[in-house]
């Protein structure tokens, strides 16, 4: 069993809402007050000398400063975020989606944390920009595709919207991107930023790598419910033999023969008989229109 498994048989039933919801609805709410108070940016920024005078606000309010000040992009960045982080929910569950945002925005902290102490600067301007930007949690949501393209490396992603790519390719697509924000601070003479891009990109790196280990997750070694999913449905088109088990999650198909470390509830508010896991018996949306569910 995992140090992922032992936490979320110990804290997985009180996972909490959505941390990703929470945090697209802060990014939203940061663009908002941004526009109406271009200086809003300054308040809320990541700023380690503020935060020794006392702004401990900064520690967390970091996240609302939007990455665009175009409209479309902020909706489609928040769009793609969403879309990204129920696919992962369905098939981590949401504890374990919850545990790898907090920590990477926990890394990215200390990062800038230790920035701050090794440079002995907090203030990085920015080209082109009315405001100051120091830390943002924007590698830590891109890592998000990597994690998925890690778990489906044969899932195809429309790059760009325009371009279908595989799983694969799209994890060196995102490191080449990194390197290409990186080389391009370099040269426009902004070593501090491009050393500060460098600290959150190997922040987000460390935190995919922790999370990774923390599951026994490996490229070649997938999920359980990942591999026992992919099996199932091979083995349900092809007309084989089904596994006999007792309980079955309708989300993830994780079985009590599968996973016998799950619990498995049915749903009181789901019209028919639904069972599913303890990672899904809270987040799923309930199947049926009216009626309490009971037969």
């Amino acid at each position: 069993m995992s140090l992922m498994d032992k936490l979320e048989r110990k804290f997985g039933r009180n996972s909490g809402p959505s941390l990703m919801l929470i945090l697209i609805i802060c990014y939203a709410a940061g663009y908002i007050a941004c526009r109406i108070f271009p200086m809003f940016a300054q308040l809320v920024c990541f700023n380690p000398a503020l935060i020794a005078k006392g702004q401990v606000w900064r520690l967390f309010t970091f996240v609302m400063i939007p990455s665009s000040s175009e409209l479309f992009l902020a909706l489609i960045t928040c769009f793609i975020y969403f879309s990204i982080s129920k696919s992962l929910e369905m098939i981590i569950g949401r504890f374990r989606l919850n545990v790898f945002l907090l920590t990477g925005l926990l890394l990215q902290v200390i990062g800038g944390l230790a920035y701050y102490w090794i440079c002995s600067s907090s203030v990085i301007t920015l080209p082109n920009a009315s405001y100051v930007i120091n830390l943002n949690p924007y590698y830590v949501y891109a890592t998000l595709f990597v994690l998925f393209a890690l778990l489906f490396p044969d899932a195809q992603f429309l790059f760009m919207f325009i371009f279908p790519i595989r799983g694969k390719w799209m994890i060196f697509i995102t490191l080449v991107m990194y390197t290409l924000d990186v080389v391009s601070a370099f040269m426009s003479g902004f070593a501090g930023y491009a050393w500060m891009l460098v600290t959150m990109i190997l922040m987000a790196v460390l935190n995919l790598l922790i999370f990774m280990a923390m599951n026994k997750y490996s490229v070649k070694r997938r999920p359980k419910n990942v591999v026992n999913m992919h099996a199932r449905n091979r083995a349900e088109n092809s007309g084989g033999s089904r596994v006999s088990y007792r309980h079955k999650c309708c989300v993830c198909g994780r079985t009590d023969v599968t996973n016998p470390e799950l619990d498995f509830r049915y749903c009181s508010k789901c019209i028919g008989n639904y069972e599913y896991c303890q990672d899904h018996l809270y987040t799923h949306i309930h199947k049926g229109q009216g009626g309490d569910g009971r037969q």
